[in-house]
């Protein structure tokens, strides 16, 4: 368990903590798409949504557990393809799922299919994807194009299962569960999993990290649907009120549909059930209200704890800090409070 004084102390050495990291992976990513494009129009429309904007945590975490295993100053040509493959499989996904959920903004500038279309959209993202398992098979380790290929099995799935998140009937936290962890989970999980096989032999520090990413993953998902509840166009880099008036139910209805009563099960009823318009506040302060926005941020924070866990059986390192330092960023500092 970290205790409050070692967290304070990693927030305030954490101003840059990250860009020398970030940067390392835009520039891997960069060359691996000139490589394949050129100057092509392809290149010309893609290449911005891979620069300097977005958190690259998928990569990071890659960087992280293979430095974890093999020490602070280990050279990384060994995982930059999965670097590039992880990191393109996770935009592609992203092109895709604004074009299903309608999303006209993302990262504060308009989605892909608004700039090009939706077949341009959809087009690109079928190119990616397959270039994704080119960069992988670069690694020359089957076990990591298996498990690249896996994630990518995994989001395109869940990418079709989540059509249920906007439902006539009320989902179950098993149904939601699966489609988190194959929507967003995967992809961490095959980045740490990727990372520690190209660092080691060790069948149970692999499984570990494993695990390791899915928690992160999990943690990370669970913030991002508090935040489309409780956060900021700053945090999300779309409006807030996104997943609400898209009707998508969550760990967060769910909570709510079990904790409320009376009036106001009967208006979250007709309002993800029945397709039955209220005013986004409404939908929004019964969530709170019910306790059920609060009852997420404590899931939340059960798996980052699960993964600073792993950490602790680690020797002190840079690269521990600043995986420690990631974890941290899993919080609920800037949540925006509404008057219940």
């Amino acid at each position: 368990m970290i205790d409050s004084d070692k967290a304070e102390k990693l927030k305030e050495d954490a101003v840059d903590l990250f860009e020398g990291d970030r940067q390392l992976i835009v520039n891997a990513i960069n060359d691996d798409l000139k490589t394949q494009y050129g100057d092509s129009f392809v290149y010309k429309m893609i290449s911005p949504y891979f620069g300097t904007q977005g958190k690259k945590l998928r990569p990071l975490l890659s960087v992280y557990v293979y430095r974890l295993i093999a020490g602070d100053n280990a050279p990384l040509k060994k995982i930059h393809p999965i670097l590039s493959a992880i990191e393109i499989a996770h935009n592609a996904s992203l092109i895709v799922d604004d074009v299903f959920d309608k999303d006209e903004l993302r990262r504060g500038d308009l989605s892909f299919f608004v700039k090009y279309g939706t077949f341009a959209a959809l087009s690109i993202a079928y190119n990616l994807s397959a270039f994704v398992f080119d960069l992988a098979t670069r690694t020359d380790h089957a076990e990591v194009v298996r498990t690249v290929g896996g994630a990518a099995s995994d989001l395109s799935y869940a990418l079709y299962l989540s059509k249920d998140l906007k439902s006539s009937t009320i989902i179950s936290e098993d149904y939601f569960m699966d489609v988190l962890r194959k929507k967003t989970s995967s992809l961490f999980r095959s980045a740490a999993k990727a990372a520690a096989l190209l660092a080691t032999d060790d069948r149970e520090l692999i499984e570990e990290m494993e695990v390791f990413g899915d928690n992160f993953g999990t943690a990370y998902q669970l913030r991002d649907d508090v935040l489309a509840i409780q956060g900021t166009f700053d945090d999300l880099g779309k409006e807030p009120d996104s997943d609400i008036v898209n009707r998508f139910q969550s760990l967060i209805t769910i909570e709510a549909f079990n904790r409320v009563k009376g009036e106001d099960h009967r208006i979250l009823s007709e309002f993800y059930l029945q397709d039955i318009d209220y005013d986004p506040e409404i939908i929004r302060g019964i969530l709170i209200r019910s306790g059920a926005t609060q009852a997420v941020m404590e899931r939340c924070l059960d798996y980052r704890q699960m993964c600073l866990n792993t950490l602790d059986r680690f020797a002190e390192s840079s690269t521990k800090h600043k995986l420690t330092e990631l974890l941290l960023k899993i919080n609920f500092d800037k949540v925006v409070k509404y008057d219940e």
